[in-house]
């Protein structure tokens, strides 16, 4: 079998092309930092938060406590642990889709992964303010 020469045409980029592709390469080198740091801050706050609420359960669940306190806590420890739990899955788990050899939809990727980022992190900061009012009625 002969091999047959592929006729091809190419073109220089185009201005919109450089910069999508200067987009992908400075979003591929900062991705990953930005990852760690987001969810190092997070699940270090949740767990934080965790370590205070165990530390002081005897001050708030002594000998007078009422069994919805004792559920209460064990909720708010819960949502904190899932606030971690939210925290890594929006800082690791939606990455981006593009590359350097395609790299024509970066500015939908960006918006898409963004949007659930920003999703993801609104939920875990929700889930923290709700722990905490929990471990507010309990202490009061």
């Amino acid at each position: 079998m002969a091999d047959h020469p592929i006729l091809a045409e190419s073109s220089t980029l185009t201005d919109e092309e450089l910069r999508q592709r200067d987009t992908v390469k400075e979003l591929v080198k900062s991705q990953n930092q930005r990852i760690v740091d987001f969810a190092k801050h997070l699940v270090t706050l949740s767990f934080s938060a965790i370590g205070v609420v165990l530390a002081l359960k005897d001050k708030w669940l002594g000998a007078n406590a009422l069994p919805h306190q004792k559920l209460l806590l064990g909720i708010a420890i819960a949502l904190l642990l899932a606030t971690s739990l939210v925290a890594t899955i929006a800082s690791s788990v939606y990455t981006y889709r593009v590359s350097l050899s395609d790299y024509t939809d970066v500015d939908v990727e960006l918006q898409r992964v963004a949007m659930l980022r920003y999703r993801l992190t609104y939920l875990g900061f929700g889930l923290f303010v709700l722990a905490t009012i929990i471990i507010a009625v309990v202490a009061i």
